[in-house]
C-alpha cells in the first residue's frame, strides 16, 4: 500500500467522522427544540388559515450574520440549519411562535440564537443574551437542559414586560422579533367610551 493510499483511507475516515459529528449535532439541535417545546407545554403545531398548513410552534432556523447582525432565516433544507464556525461550534436559531390562542392571528415569532458543540455525552450550548450565556448539558439526562430553557423563558418574559413606550430598541441581544405582514394585522380595537 502506498503512502497515497494510506492518505486516502485517512481522508475517508476524516470525512466520515465529520459527517457523523454533523448528524449528531443536528440531532442534538432537534432534541433541544423538542425539549423546549415540551418543557413550556406548547402544542406541536397550529394551522395557517391561508393554506391550511400545519406550522410548528417551536422550530429550528438558520442563524445568519449579515453585516455582523444576527438574523434568523428559514432554511431551504435541513442541511442549511446548522452553520459550522471556525471554533467548532455550530450556530442555529430556535424560533418560538406566540399567540393568544391557536385560532388567533397574527402570531408573533421570537428567535433565540444558539451555538452548540458536542463533547461526547456533554453538549456545550451558548445562548446569545447580553453577551453569551454558557450551558453544559449531560446526555441522556435531559433535565440538565432545564437551566437553558429557564433562561430562554426569562428572556421572553423580559421582552413581554417591556413597556410600549420603551420600543423594540430595548430588545435583548439574542432575540429577533418577526413583525407580522401589514396585510395580516388585526383591525385596531375601538377606543374606550368615557362614561
Amino acid at each position: 500500500m502506498s503512502i497515497f493510499d494510506e492518505l486516502r483511507i485517512a481522508y475517508r475516515a476524516s470525512q466520515e467522522a465529520y459527517r457523523d459529528y454533523s448528524r449528531k449535532s443536528f440531532d442534538a439541535a432537534q432534541q433541544l427544540a423538542h425539549g423546549f417545546r415540551e418543557y413550556i407545554g406548547a402544542p406541536e403545531t397550529y394551522t395557517d388559515p391561508e393554506d391550511e398548513t400545519h406550522r410548528p410552534y417551536v422550530r429550528l432556523l438558520s442563524f445568519q450574520l449579515p453585516d455582523g447582525v444576527p438574523v434568523a432565516v428559514q432554511p431551504e433544507s435541513h442541511a442549511d440549519i446548522l452553520t459550522r464556525e471556525p471554533d467548532g461550534f455550530w450556530r442555529f436559531a430556535l424560533s418560538l411562535t406566540l399567540d393568544r390562542d391557536s385560532e388567533t392571528f397574527p402570531k408573533q415569532q421570537l428567535a433565540f440564537f444558539l451555538r452548540l458543540k458536542l463533547h461526547g455525552s456533554l453538549w456545550h450550548v451558548q445562548l446569545l443574551d447580553n453577551g453569551v450565556q454558557d450551558f453544559r448539558i449531560s446526555i441522556p439526562r435531559e433535565s440538565n437542559a432545564n437551566p437553558l430553557y429557564d433562561h430562554m423563558i426569562e428572556m421572553v418574559n423580559r421582552l413581554l414586560s417591556t413597556k410600549p413606550w420603551e420600543g423594540v430598541e430595548k430588545l435583548p441581544i439574542g432575540f429577533e422579533l418577526h413583525h407580522p405582514n401589514p396585510a395580516d394585522t388585526e383591525p385596531p380595537a375601538p377606543p374606550l367610551t368615557q362614561p
